[in-house]
């Protein structure tokens, strides 16, 4: 994979999971976790210096208005609205 591949499906696997939602609780924590080791996964070490965590809470207001934009319920998301969600990470990079 190249490194466009890598965030993006890295940022994907992050939205799926939160729009899955599996618990009760912790959903947003597991989803960024499973996106920070799909990084450490394909990055190595390198992975440990992109702070998608310090990111997504500076974007707070965005990070949850880009997850709604999909839609509430699973049935019916719309993935084809997930381009600000994805991007959130590399953006995250060059603020840094």
């Amino acid at each position: 994979m190249n490194p466009f591949e890598i965030f993006y499906y890295a940022s994907f696997c992050h939205l799926i999971f939160v729009k899955i939602h599996p618990f009760q609780d912790g959903n947003g924590r597991t989803a960024r976790l499973l996106e920070k080791w799909f990084l450490m996964n394909k990055l190595g070490q390198k992975a440990t210096f992109v702070q998608l965590e310090k990111n997504y809470y500076k974007q707070l207001k965005d990070y949850y208005a880009n997850i709604r934009k999909l839609g509430l319920e699973y049935e019916n998301l719309d993935y084809k609205k997930s381009l600000d969600f994805l991007v959130m990470t590399i953006n995250g990079i060059e603020i840094e």
